[in-house]
């Protein structure tokens, strides 16, 4: 077996070094795409009761959106009253925090997160040591993952030890290990929910609650709470819990969330992606095999002759499938960790190394061996299928079904090349009109830093010493940034429960942003001192009695209507939302300057100076622009990535077509001689050989269409923002690959219609 397989490897070695290129490149496409499939639908399953655990949400009727916020007291009192509940959490992340050991001024970020003793019974961590109890019981304890332990006590006992956030001491008081990167929970430092202003608050609605409950109940139960009727005084219409495992594909959740989420059109877009390449790849090892019958035919029937066994001689030849595939498999590692080196690994959200990921690589391996061997035997029992004699004389046929077969398959690569090309540009397309949006806002020179509290630096002071900069025009404050507002409030409106999405500003925010108030007035320095509101207009239009019947909301006095801006990624409509100045020193926040756009890089290191002047945290300075287009981070690396497969996948179709040609060219031989005795020009032959690869790709180009057309349609379902599907799109992808396909089998046309006749006449 290994001897004719590196006879094979000597004798065609064009063909042999296409094949292991082909199936490498493929290989490598196929294994980086599983292991992100793997990652995906693998989301949330690490917990010992992950299909027992459900997140708690509400519909809103007026809005139709879902909300994953629940208040302290609302899921206690659901606890009570409900059985069906084995036990309950509560969790709010808080994002990432600086955090420093005594007497060292080194700060460290990590992901901050309160919750209650419920999150030892729902997601049941593994404690390494340490009483993990007492972080959900008692006041200023913290639970470490064990990687923030290394980072900040290396070998050292972390149990016992003190950490400061601000001026507030915790004391470490057990480590558990590290949680997957492919979960709901941040490896970091969690804390109790005791303590905090909004423990006994019915409708402060800043958490996210998680149900233990058996999957028999959850109908049940779901029904039970919408007819409870525990929540008329909130802003609750309807509940809907869905199982934490559908979270991370929840359409609802993926728009202003603190957890990650994707889209299963894009999983699954990547699934059929490398599955398509991988098939090409291996429908070019049949058609180079093919290719190679004319030349092999006689040597293997002299075999035949000599007493080989039929059988042997297939096992041989159908060996040499998975023969390849291993040297593509060694040779798709590297380039794997190749992609590492450059950094091409960025555009997944999963870690691609070679060592986390053996399970995938022994699943990917046996079936490329599989799938290739498949491919194999076909050309295996074919070149063993003529007669002797006939072989011999080199006076043999294909079958129309193997023609058939053959052409069928090239069309499949057509397809797959023209449908993957389409595809990359209407990814492309509508990334590019998603970062190009307007948000209604000014984002241009607008810079924000992370301020923890008001007791990591005295903002006041740091304002106005950056405002004596003539490169600076402008400050202002905000609770949240833009694009992942999600604060959300419910309140009864005389007699009506309204909701909304909440935008916790200074006074000055709307003017700094150059947002326009419509009608009422804009805020006031004095409004920072009350609760002063200004709403968006399509707060107007579904809650218009509640400012032009002059009625307050609560104890908020609504001043002004402003327009609509996207505070929310384009993947959702715009919603009720409404500005809100509420003592904004209180909260952390975010500190915003506007610079005029000129000598920026002299301004900022002018503002990193104030800082470190009057603050001890990091300065941690970000362009607003750059952290607007990140929220589309993955539309951005799903058009780098089709873009980068159907070129690979263009690529490795022309390949199957070279081989094609080459077929047809041994194949061919005599004709093309008889032919040019005959008169016929090179031209008229290039025609001849390549007509009907252009009949195919014509063919795979009208199929390609309407499912590409359906494909998108269909994505394009996720955005409340999209672009129109554009016909040039398809006649664009058309042409790619038909210039790329003439281009490169041209040559090898040419080189056979350019052979002395003599030659092919002569091996009769």
């Amino acid at each position: 077996m290994i001897k004719n397989f590196l006879y094979v490897l000597k004798r065609f070695k064009t063909s042999s070094i296409l094949n292991i290129l082909g199936l490498s490149v493929a290989f490598a496409v196929f294994l980086i795409t599983m292991i992100q499939v793997y990652y995906d639908f693998s989301y949330d399953r690490n917990f010992k009761h992950s299909k027992n655990i459900y997140m708690f949400g509400h519909v809103s009727e007026m809005s139709d959106k879902y909300f994953s916020h629940i208040s302290i007291p609302l899921a206690h009192q659901i606890v009570d009253q409900f059985p069906e509940i084995e036990a309950a959490c509560v969790l709010s992340h808080k994002g990432l925090k600086q955090f420093k050991l005594q007497d060292n001024n080194d700060y460290f970020s990590f992901n901050f997160a309160r919750a209650d003793e419920g999150f030892l019974k729902v997601f049941t961590p593994e404690i390494l040591s340490g009483d993990a109890k007492k972080a959900f019981i008692e006041k200023n304890n913290v639970l470490l993952t064990s990687d923030v332990a290394k980072t900040l006590f290396d070998s050292a006992d972390p149990i016992g030890q003190m950490i400061w956030m601000d001026t507030v001491s915790y004391t470490v008081v057990a480590v558990c290990k590290p949680f997957p990167d492919n979960c709901s929970l941040y490896n970091g430092i969690y804390t109790t929910v005791l303590g905090v202003r909004d423990y006994d608050v019915m409708g402060m609605f800043n958490y996210d609650g998680f149900f233990l409950i058996q999957p028999e109940h959850t109908l049940t139960l779901q029904k039970k709470l919408n007819e409870s009727g525990l929540y008329n005084t909130t802003s609750l219409k309807r509940v809907e819990i869905i199982p934490l495992t559908d979270r991370y594909f929840y359409r609802e959740l993926r728009s202003a969330s603190l957890y990650s989420t994707s889209n299963p059109a894009t999983t699954w877009s990547l699934m059929a992606i490398g599955i398509l390449i991988l098939l090409i790849a291996c429908i070019n090892f049949m058609n180079f095999s093919m290719a190679m019958i004319p030349s092999r035919v006689r040597g293997i029937n002299i075999q035949r002759i000599l007493g080989v066994r039929s059988k042997r001689l297939q096992f041989w030849i159908a060996s040499e499938a998975p023969c390849f595939a291993v040297i593509s498999f060694g040779i798709a590692l590297g380039i794997i960790i190749f992609f590492k080196y450059i950094h091409l690994d960025e555009l997944f959200s999963v870690d691609l190394s070679i060592e986390k990921n053996i399970p995938s690589l022994f699943v990917v391996f046996f079936t490329g061996i599989v799938v290739s061997t498949l491919f194999g035997l076909y050309p295996a029992f074919r070149v063993t299928s003529f007669q002797p004699a006939m072989a011999l004389s080199g006076s043999f046929s294909l079958s129309k079904q193997s023609a058939f077969l053959r052409n069928v398959l090239i069309t499949l690569q057509f397809f797959a090349a023209i449908a993957l090309i389409c595809g990359a540009i209407f990814v492309k397309i509508q990334h590019d009109y998603m970062t190009n949006y307007s948000w209604s806002f000014q984002k241009e020179n607008v810079t924000w830093l992370p301020i923890q509290s008001k007791k990591t630096i005295d903002i006041t002071a740091f304002e106005n010493e950056i405002r004596s900069n003539p490169s600076v025009i402008n400050c202002t404050r905000s609770f949240e940034l833009p694009g992942s507002i999600s604060e959300n409030w419910g309140l009864d409106l005389d007699g009506s429960d309204i909701s909304f999405a909440v935008w916790l500003v200074r006074y000055d925010f709307p003017g700094f942003f150059g947002i326009h108030i419509i009608e009422g007035r804009d805020f006031i320095p004095d409004d920072d001192e009350r609760m002063r509101v200004i709403c968006n207009q399509t707060f107007l239009k579904e809650y218009e009695y509640a400012y032009h019947s002059g009625m307050k909301m609560q104890n908020m006095d609504i001043v002004g209507i402003c327009q609509d801006v996207n505070f929310e990624t384009l993947h959702s409509d715009i919603r009720p939302m409404c500005f809100i100045t509420q003592d904004i020193d209180y909260f952390p926040n975010y500190f915003f300057i506007k610079m005029n756009g000129e000598n920026t890089p002299q301004t900022i290191e002018y503002l990193k100076t104030a800082w470190e002047k009057l603050s001890d945290t990091p300065f941690d300075l970000h362009f607003l622009d750059e952290t607007l287009d990140n929220l589309y981070k993955t539309e951005s690396n799903l058009a780098k990535l089709i873009s980068i497969f159907g070129l690979i996948a263009v690529v490795i179709a022309v390949m199957g077509v070279y081989g094609l040609i080459a077929f047809n060219a041994r194949y061919k031989a005599k004709e093309i001689a008889i032919r040019k005795v005959n008169g016929s020009t090179i031209r008229e032959i290039i025609l001849m050989l390549n007509r009907n690869v252009l009949l195919q790709l014509g063919i795979a180009f009208a199929i390609a269409v309407p499912v590409v057309w359906f494909i998108i349609k269909k994505w394009l379902e996720n955005f409340a923002y999209k672009i129109a599907i554009y016909w040039w799109v398809f006649l664009l992808g058309g042409l790619i690959v038909l210039l790329i396909t003439v281009l490169t089998v041209s040559m090898q046309s040419y080189q056979a219609a350019a052979k002395n006749p003599t030659v092919a006449l002569n091996m009769e």
